[in-house]
């Protein structure tokens, strides 16, 4: 059993590797800032934020640093390069593009609360979730030991942004092997 285990960790190390396995479908996230919590959500590529930038801008810091955190994980549409804003923020946008990139240095700021993922593996494509805290993965190995490859991957790229119980350190199988 333990040597199964062994090769299931190890190839979630190799997984860690390559990100672009992972394309993100949505997300749910809150942000620390240095004033306020703010509500990040990604659904079907558009972005939302509860800070009043975004509602005036359609984009906004908080969204700006997190795009910038998992890049390769997002599809297409809600990737930088895409965001429409919906007000011209003028000579503002420089001290916005600064500040997120000094939020993207700091990911945990960020706590994901919700994921719905495609996790892109070696011979298959399997749906990973995360809600309340527990992790969900449409493939065979999760099913029968409620961990495997794709979701250690996942929990390793993500560890500073996900909440403590969700991470790979909580979960039984680095308790069985410890």
């Amino acid at each position: 059993m333990y040597s199964t285990m062994i090769g299931k960790i190890d190839k979630a190390r190799r997984y860690a590797q390559e990100p672009e396995r992972i394309e993100l479908g949505s997300i749910a996230a809150r942000f620390r800032g240095g004033h306020d919590e703010y509500t990040l959500t990604l659904d079907e590529g558009r972005w939302s934020c509860s800070c009043n930038s975004f509602a005036h801008f359609g984009c906004c810091t908080h969204i700006m640093a997190v795009q910038r955190l998992l890049a390769v994980m997002l599809p297409p549409t809600a990737q930088y390069e895409q965001m429409a804003w919906t007000a011209d923020p003028g000579s503002s946008i420089i001290g916005k593009l600064e500040k997120a990139r000094r939020y993207a240095d700091e990911p945990q700021r960020f706590a994901l609360t919700a994921i719905d993922a495609m996790f892109h593996g070696s011979n298959d494509a399997h749906r990973i979730t995360l809600r309340d805290d527990l992790w969900g993965c449409a493939c065979h190995a999760f099913d029968a030991r409620e961990g495997c490859a794709h979701v250690i991957a996942v929990q390793r790229l993500l560890a500073a942004m996900l909440p403590v119980r969700a991470r790979y350190e909580e979960t039984a199988w680095a308790g069985a092997l410890a």
